[in-house]
């Protein structure tokens, strides 16, 4: 008996570790294509220029237009928001007085997709209300249903802990129940409603049965893979199953890189997990990447829920800190127990000097090391008080800037809101059309990143200056209380965080590649040293 029950512990630790090692594996795979990010991207970008090109000065029919804007569309849909509903909206609103009315609802359809993924979920209703399922095929209805499902889903996440969480999961229920009725029973659009119906009717293990049967007809990579994966973490989820959890979001987000899916959620969901078990390096890793991706695609539902996580990561920070400066309490409680010890042999060693003139080569040698180990705490001490100095400053800044972009966008949405309601359409346009709020928050961006950069390196300028030849130094008032910085010093002061990669620069500062490549050269050319350059700028400190 005690035999069998060895066995079955033997048996079952190393299942655990199998699947642990499996899980560490993914990991690597993510991280791969993590780093390559902007190969990926690349990839995609010359995918969707190659689809333009082939149609490029070649007159199209109507249908045609319309078969290439879905393409496109599809292409879009979770890459890129503002392309994909460019897209989609030539079709709706070519459609829209059309008697061709599945065409219409498969549009309309599709923009209230990314309408309701990036929070518009107003727009997305009113949109849908244009529908009348009556009027269109049984294959449009079940993308109708399913849109109406998606729709209210999101608008529970949003709602939860409020009173009309429950009403919004009930409106789900219901159009997942009509497209069930009427979808073929092998089609996704079954599998997926049926699994996700049932799972919030309490039968989550035949729902988990259900998508990981499905899943083997599915190709890693595609957005229909990325879906299911992630809805088979939810289910694990429910049931307090973590490994399996995490195992599905590790899937789904290497499917969602893999395929350069920008609109996901999987790593945000793997950095709070990360963060639980302190893993905090990866998990910020992990978070900044979920952010890039909200802040590339679009979608102002990702990037709030991301940013529901700051006061998580602010606390995680403080935490950090205290330890930080506990262990640097007691490295400087042991050097100065060590500095007392060594006065103390400093000291006998003088006494001895007069008997002995050899024991001051002695002292000499002991004068040395202290002096080297001072040396080296003092580097330590400046090291960290540079590296606080700066944490603390772009935190601040960022959760103000954080806030202002926040408060900025509510304030337009509002002010959009109120002419869609008045139909005031041409205002309407005109505010859509208008680039203002952008260039608005490049330049709010700009001002809080010079500030926060100056305030840390207050000499900045001065010590540019240093390095350029007489003629081409920067013109610089030591008395101005406005905190600024040009374009060749932003590139420079990016350099001096180590941002050295142009086209990290170029994105930051919403300039081509071309032209930080020519500022960087031009800068160079100015330099006393060309060749330690930009090295010497990376020097600069901050006092």
């Amino acid at each position: 008996m005690m035999r069998r029950i060895w066995i079955i512990m033997f048996l079952f630790l190393e299942a655990v570790q199998i699947s642990a090692n499996d899980n560490s594996r993914l990991y690597q795979i993510l991280d791969s294509l993590i780093e390559q990010y902007d190969q990926l991207t690349a990839e995609k970008e010359r995918r969707v220029a190659t689809i333009k090109e082939g149609v490029r000065g070649i007159a199209l029919t109507p249908e045609q237009q319309y078969d290439l804007n879905q393409r496109l569309y599809d292409e879009y849909v979770a890459y890129k928001f503002d392309s994909a509903f460019y897209y989609i909206d030539k079709n709706v609103t070519a459609l829209r007085e059309s008697d061709d009315r599945d065409r219409f609802a498969a549009s309309a359809v599709r923009m209230a997709h990314i309408l309701s993924v990036t929070g518009l979920f107003d727009r997305a209703r009113r949109l849908l209300d244009q529908v009348n399922p009556d009027s269109i095929s049984d294959q449009q209805k079940i993308a109708y249903y399913t849109q109406q499902s998606e729709l209210n889903l999101y608008r529970s996440e949003m709602a939860q802990s409020t009173n009309y969480f429950s009403d919004y999961i009930k409106r789900a229920q219901y159009y997942r129940q009509l497209a069930i009725q009427i979808a073929p029973k092998d089609s996704y659009d079954y599998v997926f409603n049926k699994a996700t119906y049932i799972c919030e009717a309490g039968e989550t293990d035949q729902a988990i049965k259900i998508l990981e049967k499905y899943m083997v007809k599915l190709e890693e990579g595609t957005r229909i893979y990325s879906i299911v994966t992630s809805t088979l973490a939810y289910f694990y989820q429910k049931k307090q199953m973590w490994e399996q959890q995490e195992r599905y979001l590790l899937l789904s987000a290497i499917s969602d890189e893999r395929s350069a899916i920008r609109e996901n959620n999987s790593l945000r969901s793997l950095s709070e997990i990360l963060m639980s078990r302190g893993e905090n390096d990866n998990a910020y890793r992990y978070l900044y990447q979920a952010i890039s991706e909200a802040q590339f695609y679009g979608s102002r539902l990702r990037i709030m829920q991301v940013g529901r996580m700051a006061p998580q990561v602010l606390q995680l920070y403080d935490m950090e800190r205290t330890q930080t400066q506990q262990r640097t309490n007691l490295f400087l409680g042991i050097i100065s127990f060590v500095s007392l010890i060594l006065a103390g042999i400093i000291i006998y060693t003088l006494i001895l000097y007069r008997k002995k003139h050899a024991a001051g080569l002695q002292i000499i040698e002991m004068n040395k090391v202290l002096a080297h180990h001072t040396e080296e705490i003092e580097n330590v001490n400046t090291q960290m008080k540079e590296a606080n100095r700066i944490k603390e400053e772009y935190i601040g800044r960022f959760l103000e800037l954080s806030s202002l972009l926040l408060s900025n966008t509510e304030q337009r949405m509002k002010q959009l809101n109120r002419l869609a309601r008045d139909r005031k359409l041409e205002e309407l346009y005109a505010e859509l059309k208008t680039m203002e709020p952008v260039n608005t928050g490049i330049r709010t961006f700009h001002s809080h990143f010079d500030t926060a950069f100056l305030n840390i390196y207050p000499r900045f300028i001065n010590e540019v200056n240093n390095l350029l030849t007489p003629e081409n130094r920067f013109a610089y008032d030591d008395t101005s209380t406005t905190k600024h910085l040009t374009t060749e010093l932003r590139i420079l002061a990016l350099i001096r965080l180590d941002i050295t990669d142009n086209q990290k620069i170029a994105g930051i500062l919403r300039s081509s590649i071309t032209t930080i490549y020519t500022y960087r050269s031009k800068l160079k050319a100015k330099a006393i040293n060309k060749d330690t350059f930009e090295d010497d700028v990376r020097k600069i400190s901050t006092y």
